[in-house]
């Protein structure tokens, strides 16, 4: 009786320990650094940070800000948005996120330890009393653990491609957005630009109209062109506002932030050599799209091989041992102390049960292979929709350079002086006006179309072009020679 009491202490002060040591495990853990530290503001603010909370407000936005210089092109635009866009960063945690599960779906469970003390009482007053211990460990059978963690691998696999995807189409968004700035940008210097050519007609009309050789309906023509292009401004305006909002919302910069207005592209067009079947093939081998269902098929069979291991026995094993002091019951307390070992499991014996799980999982990769099919046939209507939209703005961009363009410019000089001798009329200089006017802005639209849709293109192949450098020292347009501060790298 004596032993007994000793080891209901002993047990008493191990109950005790347990609870102070639990109640303190936040003090000298490995993570007690990190719940006790006082977060500066500044550090909450970073991108990355496991903190969040009400005083990152004040930080963020000078945080968030950064300085884009004014020769920044495209693919500069392109390096600073996958250094600082939240959405790449968030895929990039989800990745880690998922790596840490495992080593969690590939460990055993925690064995369960049991501490008590145990007697009985005989019914001529006589007992035994004592203390017990035991310790259990589930074992799942063989093959189930690394099965959940090749399953798990999978996973991460597939948030990587996921991860690619991401940044893949903030890359395609930030060349949309960039050359639909440029569209703007363009749009507007060559009205202003034709406005000065607007405006050497209107001297024309004003001064034969003092001479009695015009009427004032031509100098009221001019007049309602001038409002015409003051309209046409106002939404070119308009579009550049929004272009630069888009550039700031993927740079994780203030929405009304500046930016930089976008240099003229001194494009060379020649040389655009791509064909569709080597592009296919490119795209059916690395569009993070294909690729990430094909994890998803890898990872369905992982479970389907799972759902087969689910007809085996999991096993519980209990190791213990009692303390037995008897009350009057002689040798028989004796033999019952010592060493225990039971060996328990399940019987999966309800076949319709695991047939269906079964059933599930082989569903489930039919589904993924069609899903596979699908996602292969949408990659290829993108490509090839991509790399025609490109061909058709590649040759409609060097035919307004080359001979549209050259054209309806000197049509219009030809009409100008024809107008001041008096062979023509007004109408027929302001409507060559006109056309020039809208030729030059569809050659600068065609520019960017084509770069926008080897944006698309470069999306839907899930990798870059290798491109030729563009730059050139010819100016945008034929015969008009771009501002020198407005010069750009490319």
């Amino acid at each position: 009786m004596t032993r007994c009491r000793s080891l209901f202490h002993l047990f008493c002060a191990a109950v005790f320990a347990s609870a102070v040591g639990c109640g303190n495990a936040r003090l000298g853990g490995p993570f007690s650094e990190w719940i006790d530290r006082d977060w500066p503001p500044d550090e909450l603010a970073q991108p990355g940070s496991d903190q969040t909370g009400e005083p990152i407000a004040s930080a963020w936005n000078s945080a968030r800000y950064v300085e884009i210089p004014d020769e920044a092109g495209p693919e500069d635009y392109v390096r600073l948005v996958l250094q600082r866009n939240p959405a790449l960063q968030a895929a990039a945690q989800n990745v880690r996120r998922l790596a840490e599960r495992i080593d969690q779906v590939t460990a055993l469970d925690d064995p369960q330890w049991e501490f008590g003390p145990t007697g009985r009482l005989g019914s001529d007053g006589s007992g035994v009393s004592g203390l017990t211990t035991e310790i259990r460990q589930h074992l799942p059978s063989p093959g189930k653990l690394a099965t959940r963690g090749r399953i798990a691998a999978h996973e991460v696999a597939m948030a990587a491609q996921e991860m690619v995807m991401t940044r893949q189409k903030l890359i395609a968004n930030t060349r949309r957005a960039y050359w639909s700035l440029y569209i703007a940008q363009r749009s507007i210097e060559v009205t202003m630009q034709s406005l000065d050519l607007l405006i050497q007609l209107d001297d024309v009309a004003e001064n034969r109209y003092r001479t009695g050789e015009a009427t004032l309906q031509d100098v009221l023509l001019v007049s309602t062109q001038r409002s015409r292009l003051d309209t046409e401004l106002l939404a070119f305006r308009s579009q550049q506002e929004a272009a630069a909002a888009m550039l700031n919302n993927l740079l994780d910069r203030p929405i009304a932030a500046k930016v930089p207005a976008p240099g003229p592209a001194v494009a060379t067009l020649e040389g655009l050599d791509l064909e569709l079947d080597p592009l296919l093939a490119s795209a059916m081998r690395v569009n993070p799209d294909l690729l990430r269902i094909h994890e998803q098929i890898a990872a369905d069979r992982e479970r389907l091989n799972l759902a087969r291991l689910a007809r085996w026995p999991d096993y519980k094993v209990e190791v213990g041992y009692d303390f037995i002091d008897d009350v009057d019951m002689g040798s028989s307390a004796a033999a019952e102390q010592g060493w225990r070992l039971t060996v328990e499991l399940n019987l999966p014996i309800w076949s319709r049960k695991l047939d269906a799980a079964e059933a599930e999982a082989l569903r489930a990769i039919f589904q993924s292979t069609a899903e596979l099919r699908d996602a292969g046939n949408r990659t290829a209507f993108k490509v090839r929709d991509a790399l025609v939209r490109a061909q058709t703005h590649h040759r409609q961009a060097i035919l307004f350079r080359d001979e549209i363009i050259p054209k309806a410019r000197q049509t219009l000089d030809v009409s100008t002086t024809d107008y001041q001798l008096g062979h023509l009329d007004f109408q027929a200089p302001i409507d060559n006006w006109r056309r020039l006017l809208t030729f030059e802005l569809m050659y600068h639209q065609n520019i960017a179309r084509l770069e926008q849709a080897l944006a698309d293109l470069q999306a839907a192949l899930g990798e870059d072009l290798n491109r030729k450098d563009r730059s050139s020292d010819q100016p945008a347009v034929p015969g008009r020679e771009p501002p020198a501060e407005l010069e750009i790298k490319r």
